[in-house]
């Protein structure tokens, strides 16, 4: 199903009437800065490796990874991005029930209903900054086969200290979770806070390399799990799920981990500062709510405007931004931009403020 995705950058750019790179794409949760210094050089030079066949399983792909990230390379698979690994899972460990903690990503629930699992859910709240309780949450997920996590969270750009994921997972050694850390790499020190690394039986990771490393395009996904469920993974996925390009991507960025990491560490810091410019350029802007992130991207709540005439207002001037009206657990009213560079970041505010002021003005007397 791909109903519940956001902004469409191809249909975008047809409806205007112009090319893809007259609109500022703010509804893609990828790095601002782009891809780490050397990589599309590198993927260039290599492009006749297409002329053949992938490595079936990604073998020296995965083992550059996970020699990476500390990891053992039998605890970690490759794949076509991590929505791959979300509609393989359930069909993968015969999930017969799940809890999605929300509000979330769609193919969360979507990927399970493929599989035939009817998903709960558990809404976390605005008015607790959408922080999940545990105790309410243990309550809840006591009875299903898998728990549905995404650490940050997308939409609202939370971060769960994974030692509090750490105590839940061990409080139901019985329940599986699912644990997606697609945003991670955003939120400092991803390496010693991913989930991977308690060791946890039951505990079932999503690595992306998508996001931090700007490219989307390729797909590039990890899925790192115990021994045992890694070898239950493995037998459902599908040969040369993982391209070439993708591969040589993969083992690029791993053998030049300190690029890498130098280029990490500057754009997280490149985005707190944009967060806060943000944050206080829109300060004082009538009826509108902005919740902290750790991620790339911003959520807002309007209260005198809704999400769709807000993302049809910045798209007449080329700004293609998230209406998040279609997540489980969100109305209307809000919406979500990904930070690029300081001056498109400044246009948005502005239309932002613009448009709030205008709609506030225009409340009649003593309407709520």
């Amino acid at each position: 199903m791909i109903h519940g995705h956001g902004g469409n950058i191809y249909a975008a750019a047809s409806a205007l009437g112009c090319r893809l790179e007259e609109i500022t794409d703010m509804s893609a949760n990828i790095n601002p800065l782009g891809p780490m210094p050397g990589l599309l050089a590198h993927l260039a030079e290599s492009i006749g490796n297409v002329c053949r066949l992938p490595e079936v399983d990604a073998a020296s792909a995965v083992h550059a990874y996970a020699d990476w990230q500390d990891l053992p390379a039998e605890q970690v698979i490759a794949g076509g991005g991590t929505t791959e690994f979300l509609y393989l899972l359930p069909r993968a460990l015969r999930l017969e029930s799940a809890l999605v903690v929300g509000p979330a990503y769609a193919d969360y629930a979507d990927a399970l209903k493929i599989n035939r699992v009817d998903p709960e859910f558990f809404m976390c709240t605005p008015e607790h900054g959408f922080r999940p309780d545990p105790d309410r949450l243990a309550a809840a997920a006591r009875n299903a086969d898998a728990v549905y996590f995404c650490n940050p969270n997308n939409p609202t750009g939370r971060l769960t200290a994974p030692g509090d994921l750490a105590a839940l997972a061990g409080a139901l050694p019985q329940t599986l979770f699912v644990v997606d850390e697609s945003y991670l790499p955003f939120a400092a020190g991803p390496k010693k806070h991913t989930l991977a690394r308690f060791d946890l039986p039951n505990t079932v990771v999503l690595h992306s390399l998508s996001k931090m490393h700007c490219i989307p395009g390729l797909r590039v996904g990890f899925c790192v799990a115990p021994a045992p469920l890694a070898q239950k993974i493995r037998q459902d996925c599908q040969p040369w799920s993982v391209s070439t390009p993708a591969q040589t991507a993969i083992s690029y960025i791993a053998q030049n981990r300190e690029t890498a990491g130098a280029h990490a560490r500057k754009t997280r810091q490149s985005l707190d500062a944009r967060r806060r410019d943000l944050y206080a350029s829109l300060a004082d802007t009538p009826g509108l709510d902005l919740y902290p992130s750790h991620a790339t991207f911003v959520l807002m709540r309007a209260a005198f405007f809704t999400a769709p005439e807000i993302a049809a207002r910045m798209l007449s001037r080329r700004i293609l931004i998230r209406d998040c009206s279609n997540f489980r657990g969100l109305d209307e009213h809000y919406f979500r931009i990904s930070l690029k560079d300081p001056d498109s970041n400044a246009r948005a505010a502005q239309v932002i403020a613009e448009y709030a002021r205008h709609r506030a003005a225009g409340r009649k007397p003593g309407k709520k």
